[in-house]
């Protein structure tokens, strides 16, 4: 199965940041081969293809969320990202200190990371060089696999079970939701195909 050097993460990770103003890292982090990273100044739909296919995003706090009316703007947005894609890796970040009432904030606390946007550029590479690792390693995974079939089945796979099921998937090379289903023995595991092609794949 695949074991993937940072240089190659770096030619399929997804990047993007959702910020209404222009945000010099970016070309920092392009320079640095993470060539897939784009902006967008607001997100139209929870379903829209650069939110889909993306592997990490990082979301403002302020001036974004707003055209899918969430009152907390970015804060709201991190809450629904989240719950429509917890495999996701999101950042939080901004370039103010709303004080302890956002601290406890659900949007906080769903981040996977927060990360002050006056922070130097070599944090966010190393932060994004870390969760682009999560995101491409057999353990993430495996994790990712085992909350899906907990949340969707109320079944506990181990490792070894799962290990063998990739194994079989990625020998056949079909990343179907049919051969996903059949290697795990399970119905309609449309979750799990998301989160095994990415793997198998990086798409």
């Amino acid at each position: 199965m695949p074991e993937r050097d940072v240089d190659e993460i770096k030619g399929i990770c997804k990047i993007v940041f959702i910020d209404d103003k222009a945000f010099p890292v970016m070309d920092i982090l392009k320079k640095a081969g993470w060539l897939n990273t784009r902006r967008l100044l607001d997100v139209t739909s929870l379903d829209q293809a650069e939110v889909k296919e993306a592997h990490i995003l990082f979301v403002d706090i302020q001036g974004v969320g707003r055209k899918l009316k969430f009152k907390e703007e970015g804060l709201g947005l991190i809450v629904a990202l989240k719950e429509k894609y917890p495999s996701k890796k999101v950042v939080a970040y901004s370039s103010e200190d709303h004080g302890q009432v956002q601290a406890f904030h659900a949007g906080i606390n769903l981040a996977d990371y927060r990360l002050s946007k006056n922070a130097d550029p070599y944090e966010f590479q190393f932060l994004i060089e870390r969760l682009a690792k999560e995101a491409f390693s057999l353990n993430e995974c495996i994790d990712r696999i085992k909350q899906e079939i907990l949340k969707q089945y109320g079944s506990s796979y181990d490792t070894t079970q799962i290990v063998k099921a990739l194994e079989k998937i990625n020998a056949r090379k079909d990343y179907s939701v049919e051969s996903v289903s059949k290697s795990f023995g399970l119905q309609n595991a449309g979750s799990l195909a998301s989160v095994v092609q990415l793997f198998l794949t990086g798409s």
